[in-house]
């Protein structure tokens, strides 16, 4: 059965071509909206399902495999940052804290339907508003959750995780190989 990744993210073609040889890409034109009374740790899913459903429609003889990653600091989930300053609020509230970072999979075929959470906590370092007005000023940040990546240079600002690597990233793989098999 042909496999399609419902993402435009780079990151996510990585890693799904790690434990998969051949699939397409079909990047889904869903909105990223999403009810505001829903559990913040839900959002993810919901939109991966969302983005996996509209290419679903496309390819019904495939498998699709939609994703979307929250990051969620104090109550608040940060997607992509809009400009620096976005940035550089994102980075302020998560210097020196423990963050989650939530990934929803939703994985669609004929007569398949799986949906997949992983939940990783991350813990940055303390800055000064200098590193972080530095590390802003960087392009690589603005198509990331939170405005940073784990295999980027946020590498150094990160002094801590607990769960999925591949989940901070962006689609946990180790999860999901399971169930193509």
């Amino acid at each position: 059965m042909k496999i399609i990744l419902a993402s435009k993210s780079p990151r996510r073609k990585e890693l799904l071509s790690q434990i998969i040889d051949d699939f397409e890409i079909d990047v889904s034109n869903s909105d990223e909206k999403y009810p505001k009374r829903l559990s913040k740790k839900k959002i993810p899913l919901y939109l991966a399902k969302q983005k996996a459903l509209e290419v679903y429609n496309r390819h019904q003889d495939c498998l699709v495999i939609g994703s979307d990653t929250v990051v969620i600091v104090k109550n608040q989930v940060l997607g992509k940052p809009k400009d620096k300053e976005d940035a550089i609020k994102m980075i302020s509230l998560l210097q020196g804290k423990t963050h989650l970072v939530v990934t929803g999979v939703y994985l669609k075929s004929k007569n398949f339907t799986k949906k997949i959470r992983s939940i990783s906590k991350v813990t940055f370092k303390k800055m000064t508003p200098e590193e972080i007005d530095r590390y802003c000023e960087l392009d690589t940040i603005y198509d990331k959750a939170g405005a940073y990546a784990i295999q980027g240079e946020a590498k150094d600002l990160i002094t801590k995780t607990k769960g999925s690597y591949y989940g901070i990233v962006g689609l946990p793989i180790e999860l999901i190989s399971k169930y193509l098999k």
